[in-house]
């Protein structure tokens, strides 16, 4: 996913694009890795209100990992 988005160039992405399809045990286990990427400052996420989307863009340690 991240080497994907560091090719791309893309500047942030959807968690809900991200997850259009897979099953609630996946969706579950990229929520998850989300949280642990935000702890680490690979990742900003950013939600505009209570059970909208999830945006997620480059956090300040995005360019340190491989």
């Amino acid at each position: 996913m991240l080497r994907q988005l560091k090719r791309s160039g893309v500047c942030s992405f959807s968690f809900r694009e991200l997850c259009r399809k897979n099953n609630r045990k996946e969706a579950a286990a990229t929520f998850y890795i989300f949280l642990v990427l935000k702890k680490q400052l690979v990742l900003e996420l950013r939600q505009h209100e209570p059970f909208a989307d999830l945006t997620a863009t480059a956090g300040l340690m995005f360019d340190k990992i491989r």
